[in-house]
């Protein structure tokens, strides 16, 4: 209860049942003076009284508080709506392109897989006559034709291709060897191969699916070759520019391979979504061109400068089942947003309309202008309140949220395949020995290898586990690492390739250990990309030997990898640490191994640099900070 209930001049304050505190209404407890009971008609009238006491001042604060927020609820209200009707399109239209890309994958596959179970396809692979080779690349010719393939083409188990429907042109695949290439391994082991690529050979990006070709005699269990069928998207993305949204599909790193807006092909998506400026560019994709995006306002807006005008397009994706593609939807919010001003307008032009009709109705109630203008003060004022707290807290929890997502967000790096290469290798160089020693009744020796192979898998496990932090600066402890250790592992690793490839290596490390600051299993990688592309740069060096050199100088250590091939062109220095840039041929690497290796030696405190030698061959320099052994 208010202490002093008989005093109209001043206000007293009680607590809600909700909890919020609101002021004693001196209108009621003016008219509650009177010692007659007052009818409700008469009660109502009072209050109409009381709020045109002063129908200047009502006027004015119905123009400067009622409306804009009016304008700023109905806005919000109906761009809500909006937003919300524009999200669930957009999911429906999502989903249409998902389907629209399922379909045209799984259009084309029947006919690779026909062609492989073809006696005519096995007869040629078998016994590749100039007359079954015409024969058969005039058949794959109208076969391409008829379903609107890039490329069909047979190769047999060499990788070789026999016969093309693109014999004919001067972009012929007769003749060529793509067994490095992914959908060609992957048919030759499972069956089945499918594999997204810029080709070699007519440097046209497509679809590659591949499946095998066996012999008829099934009791031979023989691998002829298989059938490849490419297949590219302009069809597609023609049939998506018909429609109203911005659609992009991007592969496991983030680059954009099919998409509508032709600016946006082969670039890479921003590292944080939602995005947010300046952007710094992504290990992974430093070198490749950013896509134009920006913070639009909400983790799904962004935010797109087009033709000199800022547009906000809201952002919905869906990650492809079974593969490594995310499709991205861009639907436009200028009709929520136009729809939003409108309902603003309408809502002033209501809310100022209303109030006009009330200063008329207050003119002519001037008796009751003193009391209407203590009521409206005193509920603009509760009013300006209420919209100031809410405003802080809003923008509190903008903030606050805004900071967990982008602290959430991080990008994972898509070179595990690329990293563990040589450990799946070196498994298959000690399955392979085992089954030579279980056939010469070495039992002992076959535990020694299958004890190897479990090594290399926990060791491929950690690497695993390590590669996730390559696109970003590693979150592992780092510790006193041996580098003779991660030398000879590395070795150990490559021991297979480098005796395959008739590849010395001289290894001159101190008998005394060098111990560094960094992560074993990482520091192990960098050796093996690093001694692996120097066993690649030699493939056609008469003189094959690879120089590993550990040296000592103050507080560092300094590892050297040189090799004897013909050395790295002046041009090429400077961009040998940037992500996609190789030196090698079309299709034999990404160009992401240097770059990831940097990025690693960087994360221990140290540096790598690239030269060449005065005696021929590239030289790899590691310079490594060194620390005291492990306790």
């Amino acid at each position: 209860m208010c202490e002093n209930p008989h005093t109209a001049s001043e206000y007293c304050s009680a607590a809600s049942p909700s909890g919020t505190l609101i002021r004693n209404n001196p209108i009621r407890r003016t008219f509650s003076t009177s010692p007659k009971a007052v009818a409700p008609s008469g009660i109502f009238a009072g209050l109409i009284a009381a709020l045109m006491a002063r129908p200047r001042r009502l006027l004015l604060a119905v123009f400067v508080l009622g409306i804009p927020l009016a304008a700023a609820l109905a806005a919000g209200w109906t761009a809500s709506v909006a937003h919300e009707s524009l999200r669930e399109q957009g999911s429906a239209q999502l989903a249409l392109y998902e389907a629209n890309l399922k379909a045209e994958l799984e259009r084309h596959a029947a006919v690779p897989l026909v062609l492989a179970r073809t006696p005519e396809v096995a007869e040629l692979l078998s016994a590749p006559t100039p007359d079954r080779v015409a024969t058969m690349n005039r058949k794959l010719e109208d076969f391409a034709r008829r379903v609107g393939a890039s490329a069909l083409y047979v190769m047999d188990a060499g990788g070789t291709t026999i016969a093309a429907s693109n014999w004919n042109s001067t972009a012929s695949f007769v003749g060529q060897n793509f067994s490095y290439r992914p959908y060609f391994r992957s048919a030759m082991d499972t069956g089945e191969g499918h594999h997204f690529a810029l080709g070699t050979t007519s440097l046209i990006p497509g679809y590659y699916t591949a499946y095998r070709v066996r012999a008829e005699n099934h009791t031979q269990n023989a691998s002829l070759g298989v059938v490849v069928l490419k297949v590219g998207f302009e069809a597609l993305e023609k049939a998506w520019t018909r429609g109203q949204e911005k659609v992009l599909v991007t592969d496991r790193d983030g680059i954009v391979f099919i998409t509508n807006v032709d600016d946006w092909r082969y670039a890479a998506l921003p590292r944080r979504l939602p995005v947010a400026r300046p952007q710094k560019p992504d290990p992974v994709t430093e070198g490749v061109p950013t896509l134009p995006w920006a913070f639009g306002g909400a983790s799904d807006r962004i935010a797109v400068l087009e033709a000199g005008e800022e547009r906000r397009y809201l952002l919905q994706s869906v990650a492809m089942p079974g593969g490594d593609w995310t499709i991205h939807a861009l639907t436009s919010l200028r009709p929520a947003s136009t729809r939003a001003q409108q309902a603003g307008l309408l809502a002033a032009a209501v809310v100022a309309l209303t109030a006009l009709g009330g200063y008329a109705l207050a003119q002519r109630r001037l008796a009751f202008a003193e009391r209407l203008a203590i009521q409206e003060e005193a509920r603009a004022e509760l009013e300006r309140r209420v919209a100031a707290a809410t405003a802080e807290l809003r923008a509190a929890e903008n903030e606050l949220t805004q900071a967990a997502k982008l602290a959430a967000l991080g990008q994972m790096s898509a070179g595990i395949a690329h990293e563990i290469n040589q450990p799946l290798a070196a498994i298959r160089s000690f399955a392979d020995n085992a089954v030579v020693l279980l056939e010469r009744g070495r039992p002992e020796a076959v535990r020694d290898n299958l004890a190897e192979i479990a090594d290399l898998t926990d060791r491929m496990a950690a690497i695993t586990r390590h590669l996730k932090g390559f696109a970003r600066r590693a979150s592992g402890t780092l510790g006193a690492v041996s580098v003779q250790s991660a030398v000879k592992q590395a070795l150990a690793l490559l021991e297979s390739r480098l005796r395959r490839d008739a590849v010395a290596v001289q290894a001159a490390l101190p008998p005394e250990p060098v111990w560094v600051t960094g992560e074993d299993v990482r520091l192990q990688q960098v050796l093996v990309n690093l001694i692996g592309n120097a066993a690649d740069a030699m493939r056609s060096a008469p003189r094959r030997c690879v120089t590993v050199t550990l040296e000592t100088e103050d507080d560092e250590a300094v590892l050297t990898v040189r090799d004897t091939g013909t050395g790295i062109a002046e041009t090429d220095l400077p961009r040998m640490f940037v992500p996609f840039f190789t030196t090698k041929e079309a299709g034999d690497g990404l160009g992401l191994g240097l770059s990831i290796s940097h990025g690693i030696v960087e994360d221990f405190g140290g540096g790598m640099t690239a030269g060449n030698h005065p005696d021929g061959g590239a030289v790899f320099t590691i310079r490594l900070k060194r620390r005291d052994p492990p306790p």
